[in-house]
């Protein structure tokens, strides 16, 4: 008896998944401590630094340059002290968008298009929007921080509550700004194109931290300005970067597809864009970058030190 006959059960089980250790995850979390306490490797990481989990902690200031930018949906509740998601939707594409649980008769959940919408329905009213903008970290002159194998560190910020404002605004500011255009013929579809998709990777993004006063006191919060601007053929390599790990960006942030929707399209800031025709990026052999360090390194110049207009993806193994 073969246990091909029972394949129908498949998905009936129970699978025991291994949490992946924070430096083997593929994009690394940027966040502010908000205490001082030890992490999974000991160190102490420090409240109000940055930290890139499993990459480096305790800087001032993260720089990367913007591979995907996202906006999403989540409803989060408390119980015994823990958030969980309750509903979620990350948005594919132009609305109508579904959140992952259903209605009573069993039929899809729509989602409000508006935060004014949202407010007037009972069971949407707590859900709120969010962002994630995810790229390679980099040194303030946009040359990326490498890892030992010298393959490029991915980063992603999560703007979320009183985080949200400022990552929106800045991505707003970005898809406002009339930047020459890098594509010919310059066409309505291509201008479209650059302003949602392409603007907001022709600079390195930098991050402080701030502060904003809430009905619980002052909240650390992002604060994202445009530092170098890259050279015409570093967007372009940029762009084929974030073609090649778009699959990987939908498999970490796209919590709709362990439940039982398709993987969205949408990547950007503005419009959505299709995932298809990956393209590989031959590494070339120059001067590498030193590999990121996993603790007490900071990743800013010294005061006296102007960065540089510098972006190379020399010795970067992008396979």
């Amino acid at each position: 008896m073969s246990y091909e006959d029972y394949q129908d059960l498949m998905g009936t089980g129970h699978e025991s998944r291994e949490p992946v250790k924070p430096e083997d995850e593929f994009f690394h979390s940027v966040y502010i401590s908000g205490t001082t306490r030890k992490n999974h490797i000991n160190i102490e990481e420090l409240a109000g630094k940055f930290q890139v989990r499993g990459v480096r902690y305790n800087v001032d200031e993260v720089n990367l340059v913007i591979t995907h930018t996202k906006d999403i949906l989540a409803k989060v509740v408390t119980k015994n002290r823990k958030d969980s998601t309750e509903c979620f939707s990350f948005k594919p594409g132009a609305p109508p968008w579904y959140g992952t649980t259903r209605l009573p008769d069993n039929t899809e959940r729509p989602c409000p298009t508006t935060s004014a919408e949202r407010a007037v329905n009972d069971y949407c009213n707590s859900c709120k929007a969010q962002i994630i903008v995810a790229g390679i970290y980099c040194n303030p002159d946009g040359s990326p921080v490498l890892t030992e194998e010298k393959k490029p560190i991915f980063v992603f910020i999560r703007g979320k509550g009183m985080k949200y404002k400022g990552v929106s605004d800045y991505l707003s500011d970005m898809y406002k700004r009339d930047l020459t255009p890098i594509f010919t013929p310059s066409t309505d579809e291509s201008m479209k194109f650059k302003k949602a998709v392409v603007n907001n990777k022709r600079f390195v993004t930098n991050i402080t931290k701030g502060q904003e006063s809430s009905n619980y006191g002052m909240k650390d919060v992002f604060v994202l300005k445009t530092g170098s601007e890259l050279p015409v053929d570093a967007v372009m390599k940029i762009l084929e970067v974030s073609k090649n790990t778009l699959i990987k960006f939908n498999e970490k942030f796209d919590w709709s597809t362990r439940v039982n929707t398709k993987p969205s399209e949408a990547t950007s800031y503005g419009i959505p864009q299709t995932g298809e025709g990956q393209m590989k990026m031959e590494p070339s052999s120059e001067k590498s970058q030193p590999a990121a360090e996993s603790s007490k390194v900071e990743d800013t110049p010294k005061a006296e030190e102007k960065p540089k207009q510098v972006f190379s993806f020399d010795d970067v193994n992008l396979d």
